[in-house]
């Protein structure tokens, strides 16, 4: 398993920006497979594994909570449903509870 330090992380989180802009520029969904290769957590042909999909939930929660705290009046939300599963379906929700905690 590839663990992610600090800097990795915002990485693959500003990725993970451009590519659910161009997403839903497009139109189109992705699957998480391609959507970790699109962000460059997997090579390609790399094989799939757990660990991917709870480095990719960290990026996405990551993503939904910096967009939670700076999204501006009138900028576009990041629309995390085009992101989808080998079902065609959009995973768990958990945009409504990442959080960037201040003290």
């Amino acid at each position: 398993m590839k663990t992610l330090d600090v800097q990795a992380r915002l990485e693959y989180a500003r990725a993970a920006v451009a590519v659910l802009r161009a997403l839903q520029i497009s139109n189109t969904k992705m699957r998480y497979g391609a959507f970790a290769i699109a962000i460059g957590i997997m090579s390609e042909g790399e094989k799939w594994e757990v660990w991917h999909k709870n480095q990719i939930e960290d990026i996405l929660n990551l993503t939904a909570a910096a967009e939670r705290q700076g999204l501006s009046p009138g900028s576009k939300a990041l629309e995390f449903d085009r992101l989808v599963g080998a079902d065609g379906k959009p995973g768990k929700g958990f945009k409504e509870k990442s959080r960037i905690v201040k003290k």
